[in-house]
């Protein structure tokens, strides 16, 4: 198929003034939230089919700043520069709750979600909340823990009283006392018992909170365990259930990409070049593949199936994930430092000098665009890009033209998300939150009405 390759060098100048007109204060409202600017002109998204779907506000601690928007769905997680994190249901906008994860000195990775639970792998720990209120996974199990110690400690020392009395009894009392005493004392001591199996059956190892070692890259889980880099050589397990063996398997250098999991094996590779595909619970490597270069961008799937792996011998590779069979390789002519991303048929993958090239399921080109520097999201017939000018770009996912562009403001933080939803994540440092998608039919989608978040928590 030719390539068809398209360069974007500047955004029409109208589209500039309206941006102006909306940093000023034009078309977004007289709320107090909206006296902030927002990452894109609402005139310029209305102009162009598109809508604010909700908008919210992350009540930041003072002084601070957001760095971070990551799209882990079913969550929209902002993180900020003290590594709170701000946890928004991305599809209403409501504000769910939000968590001191770590010290400035430590480094705050991107959550990875299973079952409703979202993990946070900082330098030292690793923590898990339930998505929906924030509790604390691990914090549940201490205070269970703290509760059964505080009930046994009671049991003993009232098992102790009762020894004591039926001594005494023993000495003063009549016999039916004494026997009536000392039928208390046993089951006082029976009691204790009881709450010491309880306590152990409650002591659950949900990944030892402190790790051994210090992640160095995008964690995945499957709900059994959580999949962590370690710029060691490893690849670490942790087990967060209980029983769950946490296990490690070592490579020949150090694993900075982040791990991609389906649902039966986990998909790992380090500097050395190697792709494993391993066994998740147990340390068992099925297959594994010797590229030419080293692997430093994370790994992903298509929709097929198939496990992408970028690697700076300059190619792409797309294997079948059980077999381990090269289903194809392409070839950028450069390194790829980038992870690519699979959208239905279509993958995306960025190098520096050809810009975004856009794929097809044989891994053949169908078109490239210069300016292309990120992708964002995609619908069905448009995938929307970041450009190395930092403009929002709108890209005809068939031939790769661009349908509209749109100046973000300086600073504003994008959340690839990569599901099917075509909804655009978009965050400011000061701390608007906003999703946008493309206008939907009269009586389409009644219970996603564009409006302010509800935000029942902070």
């Amino acid at each position: 198929m030719t390539a068809v390759r398209q360069d974007l060098s500047v955004v029409p100048a109208v589209g500039l003034a309206l941006l102006a007109m909306a940093v000023a204060g034009c078309g977004t409202g007289g709320r107090g939230d909206e006296e902030l600017p927002l990452p894109v002109a609402p005139v310029m998204l209305a102009g162009n089919d598109m809508e604010i779907r909700w908008q919210t506000r992350a009540l930041l601690t003072p002084g601070t700043h957001l760095t971070d928007a990551w799209v882990s769905d079913p969550f929209l997680v902002c993180h900020g520069s003290d590594h709170r994190v701000y946890v928004i249901d991305a599809k209403t906008g409501v504000r769910l709750w939000s968590k001191d994860l770590a010290d400035a000195r430590e480094t705050v990775w991107p959550p990875t979600v299973s079952k409703g639970d979202i993990w946070f792998a900082t330098t030292t720990r690793l923590i898990g909340f339930h998505g929906t209120d924030g509790r604390n996974i691990l914090a549940q199990v201490q205070r269970a823990q703290r509760e059964v110690q505080r009930a046994k400690d009671e049991a003993r020392r009232d098992a102790w009283q009762a020894k004591v009395m039926a001594r005494r009894m023993e000495q003063r009392a009549e016999p039916r006392q004494y026997t009536m005493a000392r039928s208390a004392a046993e089951s006082q001591i029976a009691a204790a018992a009881t709450l010491e199996r309880g306590r152990e059956a409650l002591t659950v190892d949900r990944e030892g909170i402190e790790l051994g070692f210090a992640p160095a890259g995008r964690p995945t889980t499957n709900g059994v365990h959580v999949f962590i880099p370690d710029g060691k050589g490893w690849l670490q397990a942790v087990g967060i259930v209980p029983h769950v063996v946490s296990w490690g398997r070592w490579t020949n250098d150090a694993v900075t990409a982040g791990p991609v999991a389906d649902d039966a094996l986990i998909y790992f590779a380090g500097r050395d070049g190697v792709v494993y595909a391993s066994a998740q619970n147990v340390r068992r490597v099925l297959w594994q593949y010797q590229t030419e270069g080293a692997i430093v961008a994370d790994l992903k799937r298509t929709e097929a199936g198939l496990v992408l792996a970028a690697s700076l011998d300059y190619s792409l590779y797309a294997f079948q994930g059980t077999s381990g069979r090269l289903d194809w390789r392409y070839n950028a002519g450069e390194r790829i430092r980038r992870a690519p991303y699979a959208f239905g048929s279509q993958v995306f993958v960025f190098t520096g000098q050809a810009g975004l090239t856009a794929l097809d399921e044989n891994g053949k080109i169908q078109w490239q665009l210069a300016e292309g520097d990120d992708v964002i999201t995609a619908d069905a017939e448009t995938v929307y890009v970041l450009s190395r000018g930092n403009d929002l770009l709108a890209v005809g996912r068939k031939d790769g033209k661009v349908r509209w562009g749109a100046p973000l403001r300086r600073g504003s933080l994008i959340g690839t998300n990569e599901t099917d939803t075509g909804v655009l994540y978009m965050a400011t440092p000061e701390g608007q939150v906003l999703a946008v998608a493309r206008k939907q039919e009269a009586g389409q989608g009644a219970g996603d009405a564009v409006a302010e978040a509800p935000a029942p928590a902070p």
